[in-house]
């Protein structure tokens, strides 16, 4: 017996290379035999023309086949056969149920031919167990005449890595009302973490849809918000939060001979080696026209060059239209506020808070010394609150 199995196993691998060897015919008498692989069978098929009644043959050898029944059901189609086409696909996902290829072909034929509810049902199915096939069939989902309401939980299942994919998709290919729809049922379903807030945050923001990018940034926020937007139109005040890189809080870039930390505020120190440009310590604001007062409470020891720092709020979107800086924080100055009042105009939606430094021409121009911010603050000037304008102190 030990001798017969491998015996056996040889002669049926040689018997496999002579097929391959002699280019079997999918109706020949081996094949018929069942000496031919259904690969071997399939390559003869291919190579005399596709059709219904080849592939029938290739059903009587291997009947259990999911892959062989999508090709019969799609060479039923090209013959304009939709129902059965139609039966043909059912009987491939019925045999091949978890099988991203098999569900993705009956998916395409249920696309387009109508079957939306079939389409949809396949699509989540596929979803749940690969991304292979994500793009195409956001691409289907997207150009559905329908709400996308209608299809999330339904065509997109309820999962954080198909729900975040569909959201990263629409950042190039859906509508501002698809991803605030897609924002809002991730919520309801506990799918959003931190990257697709940022993710939303900003797709919203660069289309220019400001009030909607907030009100994602809000409900990222949650009770964390503490007294943004109400009535503090600036997040992350006193710098106590790690930034979580959206538009609606800080971002904390700088060269590197910059040393940016976070403690009891941000300290900003620089180390005296370099003509320093500093101009990416910023965060947006979405701000309805009217009057505001922007105030920092500051302390600095020993900034060095005529060139010091201040803070720069301006409209990033219409060049020219709000322009307000503070005055320059150079030398020594003891805790205080600096402050300025701003005037939005209805052009303005948005602001950006930026603390700048520029270049200075000077022969002694490399910047050293430290800026402690405490907190900043940005309220309508219906508030009651003192103005306290911080001097330049050099000593």
């Amino acid at each position: 017996m030990r001798i017969i199995i491998p015996v056996l196993s040889l002669l049926i691998t040689i018997a496999s290379v002579g097929v391959d060897l002699a280019g079997p015919r999918s109706g020949g008498r081996l094949c018929s035999l069942g000496w031919c692989r259904s690969d071997q069978m399939f390559a003869s098929i291919d190579a005399q023309g596709i059709t219904p009644a080849s592939l029938s043959v290739l059903l009587d050898q291997d009947a259990s086949n999911p892959l062989v029944w999508c090709s019969y059901a799609q060479a039923l189609e090209r013959e304009g056969k939709i129902p059965q086409a139609s039966e043909a696909f059912d009987r491939a996902i019925l045999l091949g149920p978890n099988m991203p290829p098999v569900l993705m072909r009956a998916a395409n034929f249920a696309f387009t031919h109508g079957k939306r509810l079939q389409a949809w049902s396949l699509s989540r199915r596929i979803l749940d167990r690969t991304s292979a096939f994500d793009q195409i069939l956001f691409s289907y989902l997207n150009a559905a005449d329908v709400s996308t309401l209608e299809f999330l939980g339904t065509a997109i299942p309820a999962t954080p890595r198909a729900a975040r994919s569909w959201l990263s998709w629409l950042r190039a290919g859906g509508s501002d009302q698809a991803v605030l729809q897609t924002w809002g049922w991730m919520k309801q379903n506990g799918l959003c973490d931190r990257p697709s807030a940022v993710e939303a945050a900003w797709t919203l923001w660069e289309r220019h849809s400001f009030q909607a990018a907030q009100q994602v940034w809000v409900d990222w926020l949650g009770p964390k918000a503490g007294d943004y937007r109400h009535p503090q139109q600036l997040a992350n005040r006193q710098f106590q939060s790690e930034p979580q890189g959206g538009p609606f809080d800080w971002s904390l870039d700088a060269p590197d001979p910059v040393v940016v930390s976070r403690n009891n505020g941000l300290e900003i120190r620089f180390q005296g080696t370099e003509n320093v440009v500093l101009n990416h310590i910023r965060q947006t604001a979405v701000l309805k026209p009217g009057r505001y007062r922007f105030s920092a409470e500051i302390q600095s020891d020993g900034l060095t060059t005529d060139q010091g720092l201040f803070f720069h709020i301006f409209d990033p979107i219409h060049a020219g239209s709000l322009e307000v800086k503070t005055p320059q924080i150079r030398g020594t100055v003891a805790r205080s506020r600096i402050t300025a009042e701003i005037s939005v105009p209805p052009s303005t939606q948005a602001v950006m808070v930026e603390l700048e430094r520029q270049a200075s021409e000077r022969f002694d121009n490399k910047i050293n010394g430290t800026l402690h911010i405490y907190q900043v603050s940005l309220l309508p000037d219906t508030m009651n609150h003192p103005t306290i304008v911080a001097a330049d102190k050099t000593r």
